[in-house]
């Protein structure tokens, strides 16, 4: 699970091979692939976990079904992945392979003894993986679960308040009974503070041009906030993914094509927006749930200027249980940030400098999402009737809000 903008819990699942690709060819190439010495680009999927095993492979497979005569083409595509236990890692690449006319994957390098949780060991994975393909340019998408910025030593959330129909207060990641899956709960033991990921992308060798979540609440300014040296650009979803996660036959050919990262990403989310607007129901167990936005990376500091004059302004009384919030919580941890920047400062003046800033932070044109989003803790579609792209915690009551003031993002804004 990904945990959060100053926790992420990294729990991808494992990947296994499927009917995309022809079985592992081993360490060595064969005769039909002559990787490029220096690659035009690089993606790497990092896919930590197990809870969510046969939606990685189907993951996988999509990517199988994208890999063709000029898909990555100059290009390579990287994936980790634990295929045997919680304990052990595989790097692989995916390849076309001109003598079999196909998609084929060829083992890298293995790991004996690995924790997704230990913030070495995933430095030491992404490190092997830009020496295994040099490249010009890299790219990191993390598939797992996710619970934005709140911090893994804090334990389970307490919901501090009980759900519909109950008389005892549950654990808020819990899901309700009969829920359907998505990216946000399990492998509870392995997870990587937020800040620990930045230091991870920090301490590489090169800088990576984007990294797209696939996970659920990454899409959080508290969480965004401490990555915002450590990539260029982020994508991601304020609320949670439906576990089938993105629809990597459709985005894989535009993380290669000859545009730049930002046109990449901005393909990449209408890829996602559509396919859960119109093509959900081709997979079973799914939803038409899809929210997603771009961060640029460069203009949070100035977001963050612009909020904390927006914090210093003139307050006015606003409803909290009217703003749009992005779980299914009865406790609500997730707000939107510019409608409740709009509702809580009473100075216009700096309500519109705060919505003209976020525009250059999230770009409009990637602020996509369907008309309601699922939530497995309330198992249930959710309205969605005010969308800006990115959460925040701060006016939240639930019980680990108290927590929201020690983020990076809350000290940069008050």
């Amino acid at each position: 699970m990904i945990r959060e903008v100053r926790h992420l819990i990294l729990l991808l699942g494992v990947v296994l091979l499927g009917a995309g690709c022809s079985k592992d060819k081993g360490s060595t190439p064969e005769s039909g692939y002559n990787p490029p010495a220096t690659a035009e680009r690089c993606v790497i999927l990092y896919m930590p976990g197990r809870s969510l095993r046969s939606f990685y492979q189907q993951n996988i497979d999509g990517i199988c079904r994208a890999v063709n005569a000029t898909v990555p083409g100059n290009g390579r595509m990287l994936v980790c992945w634990q295929p045997e236990n919680s304990n052990r890692a595989t790097l692989q690449e995916i390849y076309y392979d001109t003598r079999e006319n196909g998609c084929e994957i060829r083992t890298l390098k293995q790991y004996e003894s690995f924790a997704a949780e230990d913030p070495t060991q995933v430095a030491n994975v992404l490190r092997d993986a830009v020496a295994e393909a040099p490249a010009r340019s890299y790219g990191l998408i993390i598939g797992c679960h996710g619970k934005a910025w709140v911090p893994s030593t804090a334990g389970n959330l307490s919901m501090n308040a009980v759900r519909p129909g109950t008389s005892t207060a549950e654990d808020v990641w819990t899901p309700a009974p009969g829920a359907l899956m998505t990216r946000s709960f399990g492998d509870p033991s392995h997870e990587l503070e937020i800040t620990e990921l930045a230091s991870v992308l920090e301490s590489q060798s090169v800088r990576f041009d984007y990294l797209i979540f696939d996970a659920c609440f990454m899409a959080n300014i508290e969480t965004l906030y401490d990555l915002r040296h450590a990539v260029d650009y982020v994508v991601a979803s304020p609320c949670e993914i439906m576990a089938a996660g993105f629809p990597y036959d459709r985005i894989t050919p535009h993380l290669f094509a000859d545009e730049t990262p930002r046109s990449a990403l901005e393909a990449a989310c209408w890829e996602f927006w559509n396919f859960y607007e119109n093509d959900w129901a081709t997979i079973s167990s799914n939803e038409q749930s899809g929210c997603i936005s771009l961060a640029v990376m460069s203009e949070l500091d100035a977001l963050a200027a612009a909020m904390r004059n927006v914090t210093q302004a003139a307050r006015q009384i606003y409803d909290l249980n009217a703003l749009q919030s992005y779980e299914g919580f009865n406790n609500h941890l997730f707000f939107d940030l510019e409608q409740y920047v709009g509702e809580s400062c009473a100075d216009a003046g700096q309500v519109d400098a705060f919505k003209t800033q976020l525009a250059n932070a999230f770009p409009v044109s990637c602020r996509l999402h369907t008309a309601q989003f699922y939530s497995a803790y309330n198992n249930r579609l959710n309205p969605v009737s005010y969308y800006s792209g990115v959460t925040v915690s701060e006016p939240s009551q639930n019980s680990k809000a108290p927590d929201n003031p020690l983020t990076a993002w809350y000290q940069a804004t008050h």
